[in-house]
This record gives structure tokens, C-alpha cells and sequence, in this order.
């Protein structure tokens, strides 16, 4: 199915790389948080908000991520709402004011998450400067915080992977060479032997200042086509033009969750690991 790109979000732009997207930033890169998404498979915890609205310990998903980064950068932020998106306005001004803003997605029901990352980017005041695009169904520690940040403070893109890719731990994926770089990504979401052993994608992407261009583009590309996919989907197609790394943090704390189960499991255990009081989720 063809879809009309949304004539709200302008055209691309970006500054001029070196092969492997080098430019000098003017400032720290933005976040962009993706909070549209309904959580179906986590019904019935996630039938009137958001999976980021979930309590884990002492605060919300939401909150566990924006207090980390806060930490770790005076940059840009922005969130991504669909679903829920009053909830979410409403408590991201309550407990961070003007800090945090935030950008509606009004296709989130039709949308993976390709036309919220757009959308979150379009909302920058300076998206040249670099992104970093942070799922928000995710817990990691600050060691992994601490890793994601400086690894942004250098030029290149980078994918956060945690963990290989196995009958158990499906999806997202990226192969590397010995130096690093990323020679292919790909979306596997059922087993294929073929693929095992890759480096397995957290949920944080980071986008350098010099391949802002080359994202945008590529996926203002792919949304022409449809909308019904993901974010890493220009990166698999185009990847000569947006070279990047996989930055592997396998002796960090960083889980995604997209069931009850995973989510009730991933909470008492990061609430252990960083000491909050216990947390509300069943037991």
C-alpha cells in the first residue's frame, strides 16, 4: 500500500559527510522517545496508557529513561505520543516542565514506529546536531546509560545490542566486523538458524550529525511505500549510505519487555539491581 508522507513534516536536511558520515556537531545530540504505540500484546496492563506509563518501583517506565538521560545531557528532548497521548502530555509537563517536549503522532494506529522517529525529528530544533531515537518499553542501568552517552559523544551512528541473537531472543539484529562496523541489519522475528549469534538489538539507535541527511532521506523513502514498518528498515536497506557501529554492552543491565510476563520479570529485576523500593507490578 502506498501512503502520502504527512505534509507536516518537512523535507530533509543535513550537512555534508565524509565516507563514513563524519561532520562536526555545534552542540549535544537530541532524544527522541517513542511513546505512540498501544502495547497490545501487554493488554490488559496497557488498555488505557502507554507501556512507559507503567510503575516500576518508584516510577514510571518513562520516568526511569528521562531521569537517566537528564543526568547524562542538556540536549534536546522530545517524545513521540499516539496512544494515551493526553497521559503522557500531561505528566511529562507536571514532573519536567518545558524540558521534555513533546510531538503527537496522529497515525499511530497505522504506524510501526518509522513515522513517529520522523516525527520526533521534525520536532527538533536542531536535528543536524544528531539524535539518539530510545524506544520506550525498556529498562538499563547506568552503566549502560554511561556507555550509550559516551559512545554519542563521538561522530558515529550506532545501534545499542545486547546479548545474541537465539531461538529465545528474536527480531532486531545487526552483523559486525572485528573493527565494529556494521556490515548488515535485519529484522528476524521468527528463528532463523542462519542468523544466529548476531549481535541482538536493545532499542537505542544513535544517529551522528553527519548521517541526520542520509536517515531522513532513506526513510522519508521507505514511508512512501508504507508506514506499517520499523525504524531500522532504511538502515537494512541503505546501509552504504548510513554507515555506523554496534556498540555491544553485554555486561550491562538493558532489557526490553512486550509482555506481561517480560515486563513483570525485567521490572523486579532491574528494581533489585538499583535498589528502589519494591515495585506494584504482580507478583
Amino acid at each position: 500500500m502506498t501512503t502520502a508522507i504527512p505534509a507536516d513534516i518537512p523535507a530533509p536536511s543535513g550537512q555534508a559527510a565524509d565516507a563514513r558520515g563524519t561532520v562536526a556537531a555545534d552542540g549535544p545530540r537530541a532524544v527522541v522517545l517513542l511513546c505512540a504505540g498501544r502495547g497490545t500484546r501487554m493488554h490488559p496492563l496497557t488498555l488505557d496508557a502507554p507501556k512507559c506509563m507503567l510503575e516500576v518501583g518508584d516510577r514510571k517506565v518513562i520516568d526511569h529513561l528521562l531521569d537517566a538521560i537528564l543526568a547524562r545531557s542538556d540536549g534536546e528532548i522530545v517524545a513521540v505520543t499516539g496512544f494515551g497521548a493526553d497521559a503522557v502530555r500531561d505528566h511529562l509537563a507536571s514532573r519536567y516542565g518545558d524540558r521534555v517536549g513533546t510531538a503527537h503522532n496522529p497515525r499511530y494506529e497505522e504506524d510501526v514506529n518509522i513515522l513517529s522517529v520522523e516525527t520526533g525529528v521534525a520536532a527538533l530544533r536542531h536535528p543536524e546536531r544528531g539524535y539518539i531515537v530510545v524506544e520506550t518499553d525498556l529498562l538499563l542501568d547506568a552503566s549502560a546509560w554511561d556507555r550509550v552517552f559516551a559512545q554519542a559523544a563521538g561522530p558515529d551512528a550506532f545501534w545499542l545490542c545486547r546479548g545474541r541473537y537465539a531461538e529465545n531472543l528474536t527480531g532486531g539484529i545487526v552483523h559486525a566486523g572485528t573493527d565494529g562496523w556494521i556490515d548488515a541489519v535485519e529484522y528476524r522475528p521468527a528463528y532463523d538458524a542462519a542468523y544466529a549469534g548476531w549481535p541482538k538489538m536493545v532499542g537505542i539507535l544513535g544517529v551522528g550529525p553527519g548521517q541526520v541527511a542520509a536517515d531522513r532521506e532513506t526513510r522519508r523513502q521507505a514511508m512512501a511505500v508504507s508506514i506499517a514498518q520499523y525504524y531500522l528498515v532504511p538502515w537494512r536497506d541503505h546501509l552504504p549510505q548510513l554507515p555506523c557501529r554496534v556498540l555491544q554492552i553485554d555486561d550491562c543491565f538493558a532489557h526490553s519487555f512486550n509482555t506481561v510476563a517480560d515486563y513483570e520479570r525485567i521490572a523486579r529485576q532491574y528494581t533489585a539491581l538499583a535498589g528502589h523500593r519494591p515495585s506494584s507490578v504482580h507478583a
